[in-house]
């Protein structure tokens, strides 16, 4: 043949990606058999040199993609980040970290998916749609962390958000409270949306109705200052009854709601009663002590790298969604009517 023969040429040949002459190459997981076979063999027969003793070549590379939403939960999703890089460690796994922003307008692959430097990738965060399938076109094994698709067939490691929103709920109404209300924009994440739904199960199963003015409270940004807040809260307070009970669709949410009844110059736990969710280090470093849902979340980083592995061993099964439970935290923001 004319030229240098590169994976680049053999890719071309094939009408594969380069990552998949790379994988197939270094002879590790996320391609099937007779892929790698094809490859191996084209590349023979072009008289490609694979230095199989390139250190570089040989080391294997997860790509974690991150949204830059992420920067407004960082206390949350490092914990998740930290788990994944211990759990790739352990497997002799380098992790390369790829920030972007959704608003620049299409998004483009990592410069590592697109060098071959990659045996797998995981989602962190509210990773949208157009990444996701731009992902999925490289033909990698790719694990999402606490974020899904309803219509996309693939890896999630998620906390069971349901369960955790009815178990919020039901410990108010276990406490007495009978208007519950929900804070925090239940659009903006799906596991925002998945609590809410379990707080509303909790109401159903409990005889008890949605506050009218429930609508105003989950069209809340969990973003809102405290003072901006305490606004709403005086519109809904001068249309009737404040809620008793808060179940929040995050702690930092909590943590504005808990300043803003204080703005109003009402007593938590005294006259309002908060739940929030997630038992970030904040949580339980204020006055009083916020009770919460605590999220597993270094559990869910491991697990992520876990299945990623599984993928990259061979594992061409179905794709799955593995649930983690989040479990009550008590502390001090509620009160027993």
């Amino acid at each position: 043949m004319t030229g240098k023969v590169t994976m680049s040429t053999i890719a071309r040949k094939l009408g594969v990606s380069k990552n998949t002459v790379s994988l197939a190459l270094r002879g590790v997981g996320g391609i099937s058999e007779k892929t790698r076979k094809l490859v191996v063999e084209t590349a023979a027969k072009m008289g490609y040199n694979y230095k199989s003793a390139d250190k570089a070549s040989e080391s294997r590379n997860l790509c974690i993609v991150i949204p830059k939403s992420t920067q407004d939960a960082l206390d949350f999703f490092s914990s998740i980040q930290m788990g994944i890089e211990e759990e790739a460690r352990k497997n002799n796994i380098n992790s390369i970290l790829h920030y972007y922003n959704e608003a620049d307008g299409e998004p483009q692959t990592p410069i590592s998916i697109q060098e071959g430097m990659i045996s797998g990738i995981i989602t962190l965060g509210r990773v949208g749609r157009n990444m996701v399938l731009k992902l999925k076109s490289a033909g990698l094994p790719i694990v999402m962390v606490d974020h899904y698709f309803d219509d996309l067939e693939m890896d999630c490691i998620l906390t069971d958000n349901h369960s955790g929103g009815y178990t919020a709920a039901l410990h108010l109404i276990q406490n007495g409270h009978r208007n519950i209300a929900f804070f925090g924009n239940i659009n903006a994440s799906v596991s925002f949306y998945d609590r809410y739904m379990g707080y509303r199960k909790a109401l159903e199963k409990s005889g008890l109705p949605e506050p009218r003015h429930n609508k105003a409270l989950i069209e809340c940004s969990e973003l809102i200052l405290a003072d901006e807040f305490a606004a709403v809260l005086r519109r809904v307070a001068a249309e009737g009854e404040l809620p008793s009970g808060f179940v929040c669709c995050n702690d930092k949410a909590a943590i504005t709601l808990c300043k803003s009844l204080k703005q109003l110059g009402l007593d938590v736990p005294g006259q309002a009663s908060v739940v929030g969710f997630d038992d970030i280090s904040a949580a339980s470093d204020i006055e009083p002590e916020l009770t919460t849902m605590r999220v597993r979340r270094e559990c869910m980083g491991r697990k992520a790298v876990n299945r990623l592995m599984a993928r990259l061993s061979g594992d061409g099964g179905i794709a799955e969604k593995l649930l983690l439970s989040a479990s009550l935290v008590e502390r001090s923001t509620v009160r027993k009517l």
